[in-house]
């Protein structure tokens, strides 16, 4: 199937690894062009050598997406980079270190109102554009009430983000602006928590495997595939979708 990336221009926050790094090579391999930024300038680099090695238009800045300021200026300068905005995939999250309130200002930063202000910034790029569409990553931790006790903000920040999202897209469906979402379950990808959790507490990691009906953790591309189609125009006709990407792990009706 083509999906009509070709020539397109996407943004994609935290695009240097796991998730992110499979949708930004994702949207590369369907002929995009994309800008990404990450707080981890090695990681971001190497991933931005690789790609415009392959032929790709790439940029790329190391950024904290928390830092307002920061943020701001480089969303500018991925913009004039690209010339114009069609795709928006707003992805990154980062590890919540601290307690108490604390930690539920750092999940309401960091897993809420960046994607906020993303959205923000790429709006008015995006009603100049054609077959534009925004694609949030959320999480199956939005539904679930036996979170890990590391979840608990994380999930209700994701609820929250889903919400923003679907009365979105019905708010910017006259504007021809798509609005969706992805929820993936456990992600096992190199470096990521769930590696660490394989190598470190073997029992929780198979606890995990088993809430999904084909027993096994998903991968990155997995969700790339789903956030992806989404982002493009071959889904001309969704809008305020939640896609579960999580193996059959919630064992509800998805109305």
């Amino acid at each position: 199937m083509d999906l009509g990336l070709r020539n397109k221009r996407a943004i994609v926050t935290g695009g240097s690894r796991g998730i992110g790094f499979a949708i930004s090579q994702t949207l590369i391999n369907e002929g995009a062009a994309i800008a990404t930024c990450a707080r981890g300038e090695e990681a971001l680099q190497s991933a931005i050598n690789k790609w415009r090695a392959e032929g790709a238009t790439v940029y790329g800045n190391s950024v904290d997406v928390s830092n307002s300021q920061a943020f701001e200026q480089w969303f500018h300068t991925a913009i004039a980079d690209l010339g114009g905005l069609d795709l928006l995939v707003s992805n990154v999250t980062s590890m919540n270190t601290f307690h108490g309130l604390e930690r539920w200002k750092q999940a309401f930063e960091a897993d809420l109102l960046q994607h906020i202000r993303a959205t923000e910034l790429a709006l008015p790029h995006l009603l100049q554009g054609k077959d534009t569409s925004i694609v949030y990553i959320a999480s199956i931790a939005s539904i679930m009430t036996a979170n890990m006790p590391t979840e608990t903000e994380y999930g209700a920040m994701k609820a929250a983000l889903i919400s923003y999202a679907t009365q979105l897209a019905n708010k910017l469906g006259k504007d021809n602006i798509r609005v969706n979402l992805v929820s993936p379950g456990p992600i096992y990808h190199e470096n990521g928590f769930w590696q660490s959790v394989e190598k470190h507490q073997p029992e929780l990691f198979k606890r995990a495997e088993a809430i999904s009906v084909f027993n096994r953790l998903g991968t990155a591309q997995e969700v790339a595939n789903a956030a992806v189609f989404l982002a493009s125009p071959a889904a001309s006709n969704i809008t305020g979708v939640n896609l579960r990407v999580d193996g059959g792990a919630i064992k509800t009706v998805n109305f």
